[in-house]
């Protein structure tokens, strides 16, 4: 699942962490790595994108292509209390298929 609703953005900026606090709250097991970067050249800003509520209104004000070119985009594994082994495997998996893809993920 991603880590949070936009890419890295520029410090003292982030105001909403529910994908990622909520585990804690649970003491589930959960392990964040890189999954890609924002890339200027290749990603297309959708121009005509109408906000759906304030905070999606802010987040998408936070996003500048050419500010965050070379950003990290997040992703996470998460299981359930004491399933750290299994984060661990499907974390290892992840990274063997992004291997044979060509890719390095961390």
């Amino acid at each position: 699942m991603p880590v949070m609703p936009h890419v890295a953005v520029p410090h003292r900026t982030t105001r909403w962490v529910g994908y990622t606090k909520i585990w804690n709250v649970l003491d589930y097991t959960a392990m964040s790595f890189p999954a890609g970067v924002v890339s200027a050249s290749k990603d297309p800003v959708e121009v005509s994108y109408e906000p759906r509520s304030d905070l999606d209104s802010f987040n998408w004000s936070l996003y500048d292509l050419s500010t965050m070119d070379g950003f990290s985009v997040g992703l996470q594994v998460v299981g359930r209390r004491f399933e750290e082994e299994k984060v661990l495997g499907a974390a290892r998996v992840i990274e063997e298929v992004a291997k044979k893809e060509g890719k390095q993920i961390w």
